[in-house]
């Protein structure tokens, strides 16, 4: 990739290093947000810095970050921390300072000493040992791992099983292993695109309301955003969530048979012309292929299912 000492930045080059920049700060936002649910805005600022430093690899002289788990384990103790220290009954006229100064900086001091010297540290070494084991682990497993979380991205279309695989795939980025990230790629936009272009080659199979919304599924869906086969879910959620997760693994594991990479985050299918996703052509035979799986699955299964409510109701 081009940078600045070529004469200056690429397109690519750009895209890529916002990407990185988003992926630099969503952990430390997701660990504050976290303790922000527990404790409020004392703990908001804490866990966002503790999280940046437990995922900070030069100041803790670790080969890797703590990552998403890292920002589980400070937004969680930090939050119930910063809970706790609130639950004294302080004098009226200091409880703002308490709120806004006192406890903030008590618990960065507390919580960046345990993090420097024995919490990063630790929970870099298990981020290690995670990231050797998905470079090491041969094909056997690899297959179903990319099974698994391509069928957890597919499953609840940007729900909390949804979060869990991306946040997974999305936090290994800083450690230079971009496999797992082309599955969010690839499958994230599967079930909505699926689901729209089914709609126009069985229209008999959906409701009025669901011709409505085909066209946007398809454009909105593109753009790696899950949410739209939402509706078409609810519809009919046995066979367009069975559908749409079995497509969803299969994907998964063709993505990394394929052995594609995704350098960032980006929009969809445009992202092996903006250089984001590595094969470009690769890509698009993964992404082709669970499509298509997708709109047969959708069709064989809606059709079972109708033919078997049809028969329970007689």
């Amino acid at each position: 990739m081009i940078g600045f000492e070529a004469g200056g930045p690429t397109f690519p080059y750009i895209i890529e290093s916002i990407g990185y920049l988003g992926f630099t700060f969503m952990i430390p936002i997701m660990g504050a947000y976290i303790a922000y649910s527990i404790a409020d805005k004392p703990g908001l600022a804490p866990a966002f810095i503790i999280t940046y430093l437990a995922n900070n690899k030069a100041m803790l002289g670790t080969e890797s970050g703590a990552g998403f788990l890292g920002a589980i384990v400070f937004g969680l103790s930090i939050g119930y921390f910063v809970k706790w220290f609130k639950s004294f009954n302080y004098p009226k006229s200091l409880k703002s300072l308490m709120n806004f100064t006192v406890i903030p900086a008590v618990t960065i001091f507390i919580f960046g000493v345990l993090t420097f010297y024995v919490v990063g540290p630790l929970l870099g070494s298990l981020m290690t040992t995670i990231l050797n084991f998905l470079n090491s682990v041969p094909p056997s497993f690899k297959y179903p791992l990319a099974f698994l979380l391509g069928c957890m991205l597919a499953f609840d279309m940007g729900g909390p099983v949804n979060k869990i695989a991306w946040f997974f795939c999305f936090s290994l980025i800083s450690e230079g292993v971009y496999t797992w990230y082309a599955i969010v790629g690839v499958v994230a936009s599967i079930p909505p695109v699926a689901a729209g272009i089914a709609t126009y080659i069985r229209p008999k199979l959906f409701s009025e309301e669901e011709h409505g919304l085909a066209l946007s599924a398809i454009i909105v869906g593109g753009t790696v955003a899950t949410e739209p086969a939402i509706p078409f879910a609810m519809a009919d959620p046995i066979p367009m969530i069975s559908a749409n997760t079995l497509a969803g693994g299969i994907a998964g594991v063709i993505t990394i048979a394929l052995g594609l990479e995704r350098l960032a985050p980006g929009i969809g299918v445009f992202d092996p012309l903006l250089g984001l996703m590595k094969p470009g052509w690769a890509f698009y035979v993964a992404y082709g292929i669970g499509v298509a799986l997708n709109i047969l699955l959708i069709i064989v299964f809606k059709t079972a299912w109708a033919k078997h409510r049809l028969k329970k109701n007689k």
